[in-house]
């Protein structure tokens, strides 16, 4: 079979490059589909890029700390065309499984199983077989720490004067990230490769926790690109802004009665119902979900939301929840968490990056009572939300304080008018209202 070509892939609209930092594969590797292999740097964040197709690694054209244009070839791959028809789909390779994911089984026999992605993906890079593990976490959980202690071998006396002199690999994101938290290579054990997700496990010196770090090169670079984004927001699209305050009480109820059914772990936020309403809202009222790129409204197929998510070393990125309308509140949930865990961590894959048709900001977590976002272009609509809170509220029934949040959406008016954007935000009032606290009904039935 001829080999193809694996591309440097754009990881955003606004990538134009990229430094391969990690390659987690080698030459001879047979690859599955949705299996990570490589790596990538951009301005916001450390991006795991996996193949959609089954391969044999040919040969890796670029190596790793090069910076190369979105387009260049990096690798060749040999098609596997007999392992394709029983590969899983994307969406199975990439995305939790619907109400299962924050389950933990019970220990068995002192050991326990796997159920985070993000653990798996951490287990199966370190070479841990997670079923000889011991959790410390809650009821025998296993937590990252498990698996890193597991991972790290207990060196025999003078072995790591040997292993030094020998010299020890230090991958390039693992060097980078370790300047960021203050870690030297005596931090981690002589006889194992130190990766990323080992200096990401590693706590930080106790000594930085009360120093502010300066910015690095990347935050300057990253806070380059979003003001210039921005800036092209406000010159090229006609901004209005539309606002209402949405009423909680039926939806908080329902989430109550829901959450004391669940474990704690698997408890539903806020958060995720306004998620939801904001895509079946989207879904309701198209002309707010797409794009226009030029000339004319070019609506979306799906509600693909955008969410962005500020990461602990400053900046923001946008993770896409594609099909978003299409979930439950748990599914929300679920899928809200993996992506928070993995962007705040650095490892967010590149299929978590498609194109969204809408984007959904919040504050509340930070103490903001309102949101007035901008669009990202070439967006049509943004949604902003702050905090939840108990607030005055009057009605034919009296003045009660009653559980509420400001929403808010930013619009282009090229495509849409205060009107149709005001239909948007009494839609979301609605399906919090009916539709999304009669779903978790069902969930505690």
């Amino acid at each position: 079979t001829e080999p193809t070509t694996f591309s440097m892939p754009s990881l955003g609209a606004d990538m134009d490059e990229g430094r391969v930092t990690e390659w987690l594969v080698q030459p001879g590797d047979h690859v599955d589909r949705g299996q990570i292999v490589v790596v990538v740097e951009t301005d916001k964040s450390d991006i795991e890029v996996e193949v959609f197709e089954p391969a044999t690694v040919a040969e890796l054209l670029v190596t790793e700390g090069e910076v190369v244009p979105v387009g260049t070839p990096i690798a060749r791959m040999h098609p596997d065309r007999a392992g394709a028809t029983r590969a899983p789909t994307p969406e199975q390779a990439t995305l939790p499984a619907p109400e299962t994911e924050h389950v933990t089984p019970p220990p068995v026999d002192g050991h326990s199983t796997l159920t985070s992605p993000v653990l798996r993906h951490l287990a199966d890079h370190l070479h841990v077989d997670a079923a000889h593990l011991h959790g410390t976490g809650p009821g025998g959980r296993v937590v990252r720490d498990d698996i890193v202690r597991a991972a790290r071998p207990t060196p025999a006396p003078h072995a790591g004067h040997v292993l030094r002199s020998t010299g020890r690999r230090i991958t390039p994101r693992a060097r980078r990230l370790m300047a960021e938290r203050g870690l030297t290579p005596d931090t981690f054990p002589t006889d194992v490769v130190v990766t990323g997700d080992l200096v990401l496990a590693e706590p930080a010196p106790s000594t930085r926790a009360s120093v502010p770090s300066p910015p690095t090169d990347r935050q300057a670079t990253m806070r380059r690109h979003i003001a210039d984004l921005m800036t092209r927001s406000w010159r090229e699209i006609p901004h209005y802004h539309v606002t209402r305050r949405l009423d909680l009480t039926t939806a908080m109820q329902g989430l109550v009665a829901t959450n004391e059914t669940r474990a704690v772990a698997d408890r539903i936020v806020p958060g995720a119902l306004l998620l939801c309403a904001a895509a079946r809202a989207a879904a309701k009222v198209p002309q707010c979900n797409g794009w226009w790129p030029g000339g004319r409204f070019e609506p979306a197929d799906t509600v693909d939301l955008g969410l962005v998510l500020s990461l602990r070393s400053g900046g923001i990125i946008v993770p896409t929840i594609q099909r978003a309308n299409e979930l439950s509140p748990a599914e929300m949930m679920q899928r809200m968490t993996e992506l928070v865990m993995q962007a705040r961590a650095g490892r967010l894959r590149s299929s978590h990056l498609g194109e969204a048709s809408i984007t959904v900001t919040s504050l509340g977590d930070r103490g903001a009572d309102a949101v007035i976002g901008v669009i990202h272009p070439p967006q049509v609509a943004l949604v902003g939300f702050g905090a939840v809170h108990d607030d005055v509220w009057a009605s034919a029934d009296g003045v009660a304080a009653r559980p509420t949040v400001h929403a808010s959406l930013a619009a282009d008016h090229r495509a849409t008018d205060g009107l149709i954007g005001s239909r948007f935000l009494a839609q979301m009032q609605a399906l919090l209202d009916g539709a999304i606290p009669a779903e978790l009904g069902q969930e505690v039935s």
